[in-house]
């Protein structure tokens, strides 16, 4: 069923070999070969072969050797699977904000105080992190800050639900109000490439605005299936989804403004209810912040699975089926999808309360993403070839191609989702086959991201992202 091989595509060992019924396995392995002896740290394939079912084909990607045991996972459709690849860590101490939560494109953590309790929402400030957790005020003046979320200039744009409007934040820290006519009970909030603004309005029925760069509010949708929409994102082909926080739904509005539900997801009571806090889109599935104390992953036709917490509440760090959260609200992903910010309450005291908060951070995103079959579909002929050499010690060279002319930038990450290297920097490039070369040295050894995005004349962005290794 499945075995390991090297990157020129030597057998090292088979880990399993064999049927097996369908659900989550695991198997572990010491990095050792069949003569028992220890590889070169590397970069290995998982699987080379396909493993097929009667109706369907995987075929898994890499995995990173270390000196430390690895675990791997193999997975087979299965409903609500947890894989326990991520880490949770509490990165701050106690502070009231308990509002929404976004990256910015400096990479750094914004996080919005809604207010110490559902019913007073006064929360006024908006504070800047470092994914130390050190922080300080960015902004004030708000009333009810909840979700937020950032153009492509960095403007940050700030639903503020006590007070019926929309902020705009510039870079500088500047406040103004955006938009207030049309707008009731605002929460969520989405930009698109365009500059329009979206918001999720909590009203009966709930609302989502739709706000141009010219300031004219109109409603996008409004829907017996939005039941006080809480969290907003937008994905690659322009839809919407948002979280109902009074109910589990999961709920995907087309450009057209044709709401639709993608999934329900548990809804607790009691302390655990209602439903959803906010998600985020990234990896090209949506992450999401549940009150029975779990954060999902669902793919964008609706499989749901748990990413991380046991469902237990609290505030308990480690492996992601060991975590528990407590009414976990704003989450955001850094720009290579790995890593996930959330903030969350840290006293079960049931009611309404919901300071004081903490920023916990989950690491190992795409750890979990076992199967090239669910990345985004591409389209034709756009793709980011893997690198040569990987892993590589002083210089690599990138290949990709390009479905039609456009904006292209190709740029390097560390896990964190901090820059480290511009390969390409918003250059006008053809259609075609392209390559550039890296001297990488500078860099230290480790795992690192490459991603390629192209934007075409159209506004159409298009992204893919591949690991690469540099050795000493």
């Amino acid at each position: 069923m499945g075995c390991s091989g090297d990157v020129p595509g030597r057998a090292v060992p088979t880990l399993v070999q064999g049927k097996q019924s369908s659900g989550l396995c695991a198997v572990a392995w010491d990095g050792t070969d069949r003569m028992g002896q220890h590889g070169p740290p590397g970069l290995y394939v998982r699987s080379p072969l396909p493993i097929t079912s009667a109706s369907s084909t995987y075929s898994l990607g890499m995995m990173l050797r270390t000196p430390f045991l690895f675990l791997a996972f193999l997975l087979v459709p299965a409903a609500s699977a947890q894989v326990a690849s991520v880490t949770v860590t509490t990165i701050t101490p106690a502070f009231n904000a308990s509002g929404g939560v976004a990256v910015g494109p400096d990479g750094l953590i914004y996080v919005a105080d809604f207010g110490a309790t559902l019913s007073a929402n006064g929360g006024n400030t908006l504070y800047r992190l470092q994914v130390d957790g050190t922080r300080e005020v960015f902004a004030t003046g708000f009333q009810g800050a909840s979700g937020n979320a950032f153009d492509v200039q960095g403007n940050l744009y700030q639903s503020n639900i006590g007070g019926g409007f929309v902020s705009r934040v510039t870079p500088e820290g500047t406040v103004t109000t955006y938009a207030s006519t049309g707008i009731v009970g605002p929460v969520g909030a989405a930009v698109d490439a365009a500059g329009n603004v979206y918001n999720t309005n909590c009203q009966t029925p709930g609302r989502i605005s739709k706000t141009t760069p010219a300031r004219v509010t109109t409603t996008l949708v409004q829907s017996s299936l939005l039941n006080c929409p809480n969290g907003l994102t937008l994905d690659d082909a322009g839809n919407l989804y948002t979280a109902n926080f009074s109910d589990g739904r999961i709920v995907k509005i087309t450009p057209g403004g044709t709401p639709s539900v993608l999934v329900t997801l548990p809804a607790g009571s009691g302390f655990a209810g209602p439903g959803n806090g906010h998600l985020t889109f990234a990896n090209g599935r949506l992450y999401v912040c549940n009150w029975t104390g779990r954060i999902y992953e669902v793919t964008l036709d609706g499989q749901a699975r748990v990413l991380a917490g046991t469902g237990a509440l609290g505030t308990q760090d480690g492996p992601g089926d060991q975590a528990t959260f407590y009414r976990p609200n704003g989450i955001s992903a850094t720009v290579t999808g790995d890593t996930l910010f959330i903030n969350q309450s840290t006293q079960v005291v049931g009611g309404s309360q919901l300071h004081p908060n903490v920023v916990r951070m989950i690491t190992g995103v795409l750890s979990t993403i076992v199967s090239t079959e669910e990345q985004p579909e591409q389209p034709h002929g756009f793709g980011l070839l893997p690198n040569a050499p990987n892993p590589f010690s002083d210089s690599t060279e990138f290949h990709y191609t390009l479905h039609e002319p456009g904006w292209v930038t190709l740029t390097i990450f560390d896990l964190q989702g901090r820059q480290v290297a511009t390969l390409v920097e918003s250059r006008i490039q053809a259609s075609g086959a392209q390559r550039i070369g890296w001297a990488g040295a500078a860099l230290a050894p480790g795992t690192y991201l490459a991603r390629l995005q192209l934007t075409t004349d159209g506004g159409a962005v298009h992204q893919q992202t591949r690991p690469i290794v540099r050795m000493r």
